[in-house]
């Protein structure tokens, strides 16, 4: 059986690995969600009490779950399937909508 990919061991270093994932700086992170990139920086080396605070909408930005965010669950996604997941947040947004399509084709045959 293949080992699962470990997540980053704390929320600060989850919200830096979806960031970077996501090709975000900590200045267009910071303006998507309206906070300093100060935040940004506290927030991704687990200094600041406001996270909890923006979790909701930091799980929304980053396109994940307020669970992994928190725990680094995946859920019940195994194998391919959180590997597609996996893939697809780390894709540009352009890519993303691509990737949909294809989908969406993919099914219907």
């Amino acid at each position: 059986m293949a080992k699962r990919p470990v997540p980053p061991e704390s929320v600060g270093a989850r919200i830096r690995a979806l960031r970077l994932a996501a090709n975000l700086t900590q200045d267009e992170f910071a303006a998507r969600l309206n906070v300093s990139r100060s935040a940004i920086a506290q927030w991704e080396t687990d200094r600041a009490g406001q996270v909890r605070d923006n979790m909701e909408r930091i799980a929304k930005v980053l396109n994940t779950s307020l669970g992994y965010l928190v725990s680094g669950e995946t859920g019940s996604l195994q194998g391919d399937e959180l590997a597609l997941v996996r893939l697809y947040r780390a894709c540009s947004t352009e890519d993303r909508r691509l990737l949909v399509l294809t989908a969406r084709r993919l099914a219907r045959s």
